[in-house]
């Protein structure tokens, strides 16, 4: 069945890792294909990779040392707006743009969330050579964010725990002209950009 396929030679069968599970102490088998499996005694989720146990563990810091904790760990800066549709859409899209850091991660999200991006923040971002595809989304509680940061007063942002919040206050562009836009996207960049000069 292989010997015709030129794929065969990189078939591999998946190895077995022994872990030992951090909160309960059992051993726990896991496949090399897998990234991640449960601990059959207490349920706690126990990762393939050293960069996803660093992100993701709360016990990473012991299990690894602090020197290297701080080197792997990524910091994700959420940029939270009601609609997601605008202003936190363009945040993004400049920070991901601005920042060559492997160690932070930027998300989007809304309070509640919009059907689409709008059609003005595509155009003001290809202005600035930015092709943008993000999707609306709502607000996540599955994966731990460090920074939360609002784009104004109206966005009723629920408590995140461990996160710093930080709040622009920065004016609804949506239904304006389209200058309207390209002012509110110039004060995003100046903002962003002080903030990625802030992070360590």
């Amino acid at each position: 069945m292989f010997d015709k396929c030129p794929g065969a030679a990189h078939i591999r069968t998946p190895t077995i890792k022994i872990k030992k599970c951090p909160e309960c102490g059992r051993e726990v088998e896991i496949f090399s294909h897998e990234m991640l499996t449960k601990c059959s005694k207490c349920g706690f989720t126990i990762y393939n990779d050293l960069e996803a146990c660093v992100q993701w563990c709360k016990y990473a810091v012991e299990c690894v040392g602090e020197e290297m904790y701080k080197a792997l760990k990524k910091k994700r800066i959420a940029f939270v707006c009601l609609g997601n549709s605008c202003r936190s859409q363009m945040a993004e899209a400049v920070a991901r743009k601005l920042s060559s850091r492997p160690n932070l991660e930027f998300v989007s999200m809304g309070t509640n969330p919009a059907q689409h991006v709008e059609p003005k923040v595509l155009e003001v971002l290809r202005e600035e050579n930015i092709t943008w595809r993000g999707k609306p989304k709502a607000i996540q509680d599955k994966e731990p964010i460090d920074i939360v940061v609002t784009m104004g007063c109206e966005v009723e942002c629920p408590v995140i725990p461990g996160a710093k919040r930080i709040d622009w206050d920065i004016a609804d562009p949506c239904g304006k002209d389209i200058e309207t836009y390209r002012r509110t996207l110039a004060i995003i960049k100046e903002k962003v950009a002080e903030l990625l000069k802030e992070i360590d």
